[in-house]
């Protein structure tokens, strides 16, 4: 039982109890609203995006150690990976395949060259797929995760972290003196930034949901940029920077109305080409109902993955209102094949009703012939029983 974090209040009515399938639920006696943890972010977010709300319940469970397996209550400790013994032996891997996948997304050779030189993006295999393995290391050069972007293969991962999250920076030494600091949401769009603008310092958070408490690195006074994407949950990010550094200034990367930053690098690379143009309305709809991942159709279609993300919630938000907007409409008159089909129907329900009746019928004449011998017969049996006294 607590006070409601929803309005303000003086009597705590906010109670949160396991209901009897082993969910845990709340219920604001005094609003009347409830739900799941689900339907409290996104109360208390104020938006409608389930999945935004599974990943922002994901990551404040996994700052705070609640992560619980089972209904038991008990935490169950997931073992360590050995990150590195498991770096030495990526480091054997041939890493052309990387600098191929990333110098395809823009990223300069001479970027991409200086992170292999530094081990700092790796090759790593995984059942019959190819992932491109970014190093992550704090100030101190400790290891603390390895990212892994897949690079092809049937494997159904696009993307996952050994280790715990930690911000990456291709240069921690510039940073702890830098005056003016990109903070990304993804590895690719730092050094995206860097392909545009070689002399600046990049920060990639992980995920727009990271506690940004914990960027404790930073120096006191150095402007910040935030580079996040262009969507709701880009801009939500941008709004708790602002709020969890306010003596920093902060200004906004612009991204000229692409989606994210390896977007723009990629448009700023083919301004020869204007990416919408390219694509035709039956592209577009075979687009939408694709089921192929966004990389492979954005290979097919010689445009940025992001395009087909903005093509997929497009369509989806187009279905959405179309649906919301539906009519129900007059009832069709039936064929003449199913008014026969009707009549044929009838005809049989009418045969086996008649074929019941019947058998009832002969059921009762039965039981009324066998009442009839029995009481001839009993009348006979006291015919005789009464001769025999006289």
């Amino acid at each position: 039982i607590a006070l409601s974090p929803f309005r303000k209040e003086t009597s705590p009515s906010f109670y949160v109890s396991q209901d009897s399938d082993g969910h845990w639920v709340y219920c604001d006696h005094g609003s009347g609203d409830g739900g799941t943890i689900i339907d409290a972010v996104m109360a208390y977010d104020d938006h409608r995006d389930v999945a935004l709300a599974i990943q922002t319940a994901q990551a404040m469970a996994e700052e705070a150690g609640l992560l619980v397996r089972g209904l038991d209550g008990k935490r169950e400790e997931l073992p360590n990976p050995n990150l590195e013994g498991l770096f030495h032996k990526l480091c054997t891997n041939d890493t052309a395949p990387v600098g191929d996948y990333l110098t395809g997304r823009g990223i300069a050779s001479g970027i991409v060259d200086d992170l292999i030189a530094r081990r700092m993006v790796l090759l790593n295999r995984l059942h019959d797929s190819r992932y491109c393995c970014f190093v992550v290391r704090d100030v101190t050069g400790r290891l603390h995760s390895l990212f892994n972007r897949k690079i092809d293969g049937p494997a159904l991962r696009e993307r996952f972290l050994l280790g715990k999250q930690h911000p990456f920076c291709p240069d921690w030494t510039r940073l702890l003196h830098a005056s003016s600091i990109h903070i990304c949401e993804s590895i690719i769009d730092a050094i995206s930034v860097l392909t545009l603008q070689p002399d600046e310092t990049v920060l990639a958070v992980p995920g727009v949901h990271f506690n940004l408490g914990r960027l404790d690195c930073l120096p006191p006074h150095a402007a910040l940029i935030d580079a996040f994407d262009a969507d709701e949950a880009g801009r939500a990010a941008a709004e708790r920077l602002r709020q969890q550094f306010p003596h920093h200034t902060i200004t906004h990367f612009d991204l000229q109305g692409t989606h994210d930053v390896n977007d723009l690098l990629c448009a700023w690379k083919n301004t020869d080409i204007p990416q919408r143009s390219k694509l035709k309305v039956q592209d577009r709809i075979d687009i939408a109902m694709s089921n192929q991942s966004s990389r492979d159709l954005g290979t097919q279609y010689s445009v940025h993955h992001s395009r087909i993300c903005d093509i997929r919630k497009e369509s989806a938000e187009i279905l959405k209102s179309g649906w919301a907007k539906r009519r129900p409409g007059r009832k069709p008159n039936p064929k003449p094949s199913e008014e026969v089909e009707t009549l044929r129907h009838d005809l049989i329900e009418m045969k086996r009703e008649s074929e019941l009746l019947t058998m009832r019928n002969e059921w009762l004449q039965l039981m009324l012939k066998i009442e009839h011998d029995r009481a001839v017969e009993a009348a006979r049996k006291a015919k005789v029983r009464k001769k025999k006294r006289c």
